[in-house]
């Protein structure tokens, strides 16, 4: 049986395939649209160019961002595809960016009484443009970028395309970091290093001296001899073996690789979970059983397009937070690909059956969270604790994230939770009552703390009146979500 995700990604190319004499037209009639808008009145213009959207790009896109889920028709997906079409205005300096959208909204005047922030020119042509937000807006790798959202009205229909404008140097660098980094997804053991490196050329272009010897300086370390070290380098290179294997049979099963690096880190260290790397032996071992495993796994044959079936009912022992939890993920995970992702890799590399990996799984999963804090509280108020973890598993269901499956985001939320409890303790509470008495407000503090680590939207007069909860305990609002407001 074929994942539904697939089956709404075929669909989605086939209306592509529908529309593409018809993008390719109003594409060249945009391009020439915005090229005698500016040719003559910006003299730091010196070219346009204009593409469509591929059907690989599409496919990427829907999977990566997890369309399937977020917009349930492929009309639906139509109208929020923002770059079908995408439109770049080339300048020659950075300083010409601005003054290029300044004359775009010189232009584009005439607010659209039906589409709020859009604005047209006097003589209406069909093509409006989104000028409310502010520009140059930030981008995923921490810099900006002029990337306007537009509409074109072309053949009785609605054409969702995007204007960017770009100076030369930041053509240039744009294209190495989107070939060198964005769109290569061979797991590289450095890759925060190498990212640094990309930010350094963007900074100054002239520092290609400085940056070799940046990376001569980086692999001519001395070789460590901490067993911590040791220990993160053998969870690197297997999760770059991981990566490898797993991204050249998905590239070949279904024709693109999405990233998962995060995924292998996470999957590692759950493999590791009651390795004790003390000696040289255990080393060796350890990394002969598991390039072992990788090569029988290497002899399988991988289908990502199909569900995931467990053996038998999952036993969570009665657990609220497992059950919680457990059975959320049992709901999205053949519904959602990241998730499906994850957990066919893990069933992969555990020898076990699908349905022991993933009670595994879950009690891993609550004993990473809450292991460093079981000793803050005493065994008459552990209820404290049971409340906390079951307010995240609750959040964890609301947002429904593999994000949170990720090492990092495991290390943020138990450091939330760390907060949270030093700041109950700080309450002196003296009975349940009590605790029962004001857990709403300390409930509701983590669980606002989760929603900001995940970049979550959270209205500013939801956290005002918050504000004024945490005042009746004598506790200021944390400085981690006075932003919201």
């Amino acid at each position: 049986m074929e994942l539904k995700i697939f089956e709404y990604t075929t669909k989605a190319l086939e209306k592509l395939d529908e529309m593409t004499i018809d993008l390719e037209i109003a594409s060249k009639e945009l391009e020439n649209y915005f090229a005698n808008l500016v040719r003559n009145e910006c003299i730091g213009y010196i070219n346009i160019s204009s593409r469509v959207k591929s059907r690989d790009s599409l496919k990427e896109k829907i999977l990566r961002h997890d369309f399937y889920n977020k917009y349930k028709t492929i009309s639906n997906l139509y109208e929020n595809l923002v770059d079908l079409i995408g439109i770049r205005l080339e300048c020659r300096f950075i300083e010409d960016e601005r003054d290029i959208y300044k004359l775009l909204k010189r232009h584009f005047t005439q607010e659209h009484v039906h589409t709020a922030g859009y604005y047209y020119k006097q003589e209406h042509t069909g093509v409006i443009l989104e000028l409310k937000s502010v520009q140059p807006k930030n981008q995923k790798n921490g810099l900006k970028m002029y990337r306007i959202d537009g509409k074109y009205l072309y053949n009785d229909q609605i054409i969702n395309f995007e204007v960017q404008i770009k100076a030369l140097v930041n053509i240039f660098w744009s294209e190495i970091e989107h070939n060198v980094i964005y769109k290569n997804y061979n797991y590289i053991i450095a890759d925060r290093f190498y990212k640094d490196i990309m930010y350094s050329i963007k900074n100054s272009l002239t520092t290609i001296d400085g940056q070799l010897l940046l990376i001569s300086n980086h692999f001519k370390r001395d070789k460590p001899i901490n067993q911590d070290i040791r220990q993160m380098q053998l969870e690197q290179m297997l999760s770059k073996s991981i990566y490898d294997l797993f991204a050249d049979r998905m590239k070949n099963n279904i024709g693109l690789i999405v990233d998962f690096r995060k995924s292998c880190d996470t999957l590692v260290k759950y493999v590791f979970r009651e390795i004790d790397m003390q000696t040289e032996e255990t080393y060796r071992n350890l990394l002969m059983k598991a390039l072992n495993r990788l090569n029988e796994i290497d002899n399988d044959d991988i289908n990502f397009n199909s569900i995931i079936l467990f053996e038998r009912e999952i036993d969570f022992n009665n657990d609220d937070f497992s059950i919680i939890i457990g059975s959320h993920i049992q709901r999205v995970l053949n519904e959602e690909f990241q998730w499906n992702l994850f957990f066919r890799i893990l069933f992969y590399i555990e020898p076990e059956d699908n349905a022991g990996d993933f009670e595994n799984f879950i009690k891993y999963y609550k004993y990473r969270l809450s292991h460093d804090i079981v000793e803050h509280f005493q065994t008459d108020d552990a209820y404290i604790l049971d409340e906390l973890l079951l307010t995240f598993a609750n959040t964890f269901t609301e947002l429904n994230s593999v994000s949170f499956v990720y090492d990092d985001i495991i290390e943020k939320v138990k450091n939330i939770l760390w907060k949270v409890t030093s700041e109950i303790q700080l309450l002196k509470l003296k009975s349940q009552n009590h605790w029962n008495q004001h857990k709403p407000i300390l409930l509701k503090l983590l669980y606002y703390r989760i929603l900001d680590l995940l970049n979550a939207d959270i209205l500013a007069t939801d956290i005002l009146r918050f504000m004024h909860e945490l005042e009746t305990l004598n506790m200021n609002l944390p400085k981690s979500l006075i932003k919201y407001i």
